[in-house]
């Protein structure tokens, strides 16, 4: 009896432990990794950066947190108080306040192009390829897995007949950063040219500036205010169809990586034709 007692209690023991490990009966183990974000007690203590930049001129993109929803819009000249725990102001030791984007890599609700997440700004000043156009900013970031984490910075995309297309964005992976540079045809599908250029290494905590600049198809870009990048887009690549800036984090990976990035003095100047 004795022995026929221990033998259910100790099946009932691996029942139970195989039935929380599938995320039946308790939190799923994504659940339990996107506890890195802010509790409500903490975000209900910060306040909204959007005093930080002109966020008149900019939409915040983010997760909606399930895959069915997918990404969600916020129109920050509508709500210039906004604030959640995928965006807020950060104040330093030293009274330096800046732009705070929080994401895990897990979290579900990307849109219906993009590979994975993202807590991003999307400027909506739209410019050509055609006049002077530029985008600036200073950030550092930290991360629990900087040997994993891979996304993007700050990029510009150009809207094409097929699809948005980034022709340049500013990648941080594995402690390097890499302008990544790709010409499209106009339909936004095929490559016609394929650049990366090495911005330099960086650590966490490490505070860097980073500069965009255009000049019809000219392209130069900046790391504090040394060049390191010349690229000329080619004769392919449309000099009507409109582009835009985008900053944040937009993760080049899913699983479960938590990352913030700290941005100020970000900036954009357009020639705009719309």
């Amino acid at each position: 009896m004795k022995k026929t007692l221990l033998t259910t209690l100790t099946q009932a023991s691996i029942i139970s432990s195989l039935f929380i490990l599938s995320g039946c009966g308790g939190a799923s183990e994504t659940e339990e990794w996107l506890n890195h974000y802010c509790t409500d007690e903490e975000l209900s203590a910060r306040s909204s950066s959007c005093d930080l930049f002109a966020y008149e001129n900019w939409n915040l993109q983010y997760p909606s947190g399930n895959t069915n929803d997918g990404m969600l819009t916020v129109r920050l000249a509508e709500n210039p108080n906004y604030k959640s725990k995928y965006f807020s102001k950060y104040t330093d030791v030293n009274d330096k306040s800046w732009i705070r984007f929080s994401l895990d890599a897990s979290d579900q609700g990307k849109s219906t192009n993009g590979s994975s997440v993202r807590a991003e700004l999307m400027n909506i000043d739209y410019w050509t390829l055609t006049g002077n156009n530029s985008l600036s900013y200073t950030f550092y970031y930290t991360s629990t897995s900087p040997k994993s984490a891979r996304f993007t910075i700050g990029q510009f995309l150009q809207r094409c007949k097929e699809k948005d297309s980034p022709l340049c964005r500013i990648e941080l992976e594995n402690g390097t950063l890499t302008a990544i540079v790709r010409d499209y045809d106009e339909g936004g599908r095929n490559y016609l040219a394929k650049n990366d250029y090495n911005l330099g290494n960086i650590k966490e905590n490490q505070v860097v500036s980073i500069k965009i600049e255009s000049s019809g198809k000219n392209m130069k870009i900046y790391r504090d205010e040394v060049l390191k990048c010349n690229h000329t887009f080619s004769d392919g690549v449309s000099s009507t169809q409109k582009n835009y800036f985008k900053a944040g984090i937009y993760y080049q990976i899913t699983g479960q990586v938590f990352s913030e990035v700290y941005m100020r003095d970000l900036k954009t100047a357009v020639d705009s034709n719309y």
